[in-house]
């Protein structure tokens, strides 16, 4: 069941909540998924091997310089990002609703920024006309 805060129920609830600079998007039921994804593939003997390979090569010297081919985590974590779900789908009307929503709680952020940046280039302006600022 969709709510104001939470336009789409599924397959994944995402929840859409106002920070000052806009939005946030909630989508932790999907990231469960995608970690639940990462655990299975782990648990192959293919990832379970390199992450094995991983815990043995650490701790290493952090004043090291690496070359890419010295890189095992990094290269683990492109290949299970290469594995698990990484599009979050949105269906139907809940398309409308999440872009409403987001829509609703963005608009006064946007405008503020906006305001705040006009401000801003005003005061610059005055500035460099020699009408404030430290040297008045």
């Amino acid at each position: 069941m969709t709510s104001t805060h939470t336009p789409v129920d599924g397959p994944y609830r995402i929840t859409v909540e106002p920070i000052p600079t806009g939005v946030t998007l909630d989508v932790e039921h999907f990231v469960s998924k995608v970690v639940a994804d990462v655990v299975e593939k782990l648990l192959t003997d293919e990832y379970a091997d390199r992450l094995d390979d991983l815990h043995e090569a650490r701790p290493r010297d952090p004043h090291v310089i690496e070359r890419s081919a010295d890189l095992p985590f990094e290269h683990l974590v492109e290949d299970l990002v290469r594995e698990v779900r990484t599009k979050l789908p949105v269906y139907g009307l809940q398309t409308l609703r999440l872009a409403g929503r987001i829509e609703q709680l963005a608009t006064p952020a946007i405008a503020a920024l906006q305001a705040q940046s006009e401000a801003h280039t005003i005061a610059v302006a005055s500035i460099l006309r020699g009408e404030g600022g430290a040297a008045a």
